[in-house]
């Protein structure tokens, strides 16, 4: 019976561990936003969180690669995003969340398209009316 009782307290902490492996967004500054222009490299539409890549020109004419996290697809489509919106080589602004510890990129909130349609999140909404973006 004792074995039978650790098999089953055992399945039950293995069933809670994907849950709290999931990372928290304590990394970005979710109080205010930031845009930026560049054209995408790469984009991910996958769960947990989509991912995107974007390659940003440097004043000196360089370029700079940023990367960025988004939220999950079910989150992304809820707010209006769709699979097709971006694709590499399309010419975008992005409006993130910038990351804390000042490493390039952040967590996309809105992005809008060469010709001028927008995607976003509620956040991002509610953030236009309360903060200025940093650029």
């Amino acid at each position: 019976m004792k074995r039978a009782m650790a098999m089953i307290l055992c399945s039950l902490s293995l069933g809670v561990a994907p849950a709290s492996a999931h990372h928290s967004l304590a990394a970005y500054v979710m109080s205010t936003y930031r845009t930026v222009d560049g054209t995408v490299k790469t984009f991910q539409w996958t769960n947990p969180h989509a991912k995107m890549t974007l390659v940003v020109p440097t004043a000196n004419g360089g370029s700079q690669e940023w990367s960025f996290e988004g939220g999950s697809i079910g989150r992304l489509t809820s707010g209006g995003f769709i699979r097709e919106a971006v694709a590499p080589g399309d010419k975008i602004t992005v409006a993130y969340n910038p990351r804390r510890d000042r490493v390039i990129g952040g967590f996309f909130i809105a992005v809008t398209t060469a010709d001028g349609k927008t995607y976003s999140i509620d956040r991002f909404k509610q953030l236009q009316g309360t903060v200025s973006p940093e650029s």
